[in-house]
């Protein structure tokens, strides 16, 4: 009894674990028709919901290199992206319950007129949890390369904030000025692109498998004490 008692325990927090990664994906706006977007402008993808930040008339758009007229696109992506232009930003959450975020590609947007007031800056990534407390992380956008072009780079998030729930995402920007300090609003230059955005949704399941873990751990006392 001892045996499938432990046995049963196991099982119970494989499933917890199991649960935890299924249905995991990436957002790649790969589906998505290519558009100019305002802030407010919902993207989906799956269960995936975008919305784009901001407050000027172009505030994000669905761009591919190739296709990229609205500014300088970084380049190492062959395939569609998110553009977050004119110190604008993104919102990501699902259409339900939480999510944790564990990573994508990022590049810097370079202004068409390529005349920038700031020696670049950062991607700024903040996960609102449930309790209304938030995580902030950030990274410096990779620099020019050798012929002068800004490209995308991978960002694997540490533990401690791939590891968290949280309601909603939001990915904005900063520039450095003067003083190296990083700003936005930014006249309009702080802007971004992020493509491949790595997701796994908080399951519903867990919190029963946790149940199940109880009700076992119960019924194992009760033995103990027959």
């Amino acid at each position: 009894m001892k045996k499938y008692f432990r046995s049963s325990l196991a099982l119970a927090a494989t499933l917890a674990c199991s649960a935890a990664f299924a249905g995991g994906g990436f957002i790649t706006f790969d589906s998505a028709l290519p558009a100019v977007l305002s802030g407010g402008d919902v993207t989906a993808e799956g269960n995936a919901v975008v919305t784009t930040i901001g407050t000027n008339i172009f505030d994000g758009a669905i761009a591919t290199f190739a296709s990229c007229d609205i500014a300088i696109c970084p380049g190492g992506n062959g395939t569609q992206f998110y553009a977050a232009l004119n110190d604008g930003g993104l919102n990501v959450k699902l259409s339900e319950g939480g999510m944790s975020m564990t990573g994508l590609d990022f590049g810097f947007l370079l202004p068409l007129s390529a005349v920038l007031d700031f020696s670049v800056g950062k991607l700024v990534v903040t996960g609102f949890d449930a309790g209304g407390g938030s995580t902030t992380i950030s990274r410096d956008f990779e620099l020019q390369d050798a012929l002068g072009n800004f490209n995308f780079s991978h960002w694997d998030f540490d533990s401690s904030f791939a590891s968290g729930w949280f309601q909603s995402v939001t990915i904005s920007s900063c520039l450095y000025d003067g003083n190296n300090d990083c700003v936005n609003p930014a006249g309009n230059q702080a802007q971004f692109a992020v493509d491949n955005i790595g997701y796994l949704p908080e399951p519903a399941s867990l919190a029963l498998v946790g149940v199940s873990l109880a009700g076992l751990l119960a019924a194992g006392r009760r033995r103990k004490s027959v």
